[in-house]
């Protein structure tokens, strides 16, 4: 539990960081839900709930929203993945891109709700521009791409284990 844990969060912390320091004002997307997305299919609810509160805090850091806000916004994607059928997403990149439009769709509702709740001068449908749009749109396009990354990922140890030479003990 502890490596999948730190591996998925050194993961996030890699794509939030070139996300925000790289990509930011000029590119569309949001690669921080794939991945979460692909821990709440992948992995156990304890580690898919941790890596989801560890990203969200990190974002919450780095906003400008009142604390608490982006943790509710990155466990989204988690409990929708949770409640999709692990089967069903992972046999094409079909239903991963519907799959993944949903999560991003409930996300920015969840989080305009959010926000509204808390009394901040928002509605629903204000300021849906379609950046807004395009993001959500090419996020959910590239998510089969970011998902043969996160299997590389989870199977690189493997596959180094696998191509290392065995030392004779007598050496």
């Amino acid at each position: 539990m502890l490596p999948a844990l730190l591996s998925y969060s050194a993961v996030g912390l890699v794509l939030f960081f070139i996300h925000q320091l790289l990509l930011f004002p000029q590119v569309f997307l949001r690669p921080l839900a794939p991945l979460l997305f692909y821990v709440g299919l992948r992995a156990s609810l304890p580690v898919s709930l941790t890596v989801a509160v560890v990203l969200g805090l990190l974002q919450d850091s780095y906003a400008l929203a009142p604390l608490g806000v982006q943790v509710m916004g990155a466990l989204i994607p988690v409990v929708t993945a949770r409640l999709a059928r692990r089967r069903f997403l992972f046999k094409s990149a079909g239903p991963v891109v519907l799959g993944m439009l949903a999560a991003l769709g409930l996300q920015e509702l969840g989080l305009r709700l959010t926000l509204m709740l808390l009394g901040f001068p928002i509605h629903l449908g204000e300021e849906l521009s379609w950046r807004c749009g395009l993001e959500l749109v090419v996020t959910a396009v590239l998510t089969p791409v970011f998902f043969g990354l996160f299997r590389f990922w989870d199977n690189l140890p493997r596959h180094l284990g696998r191509s290392r030479r065995q030392v004779p003990a007598s050496w």
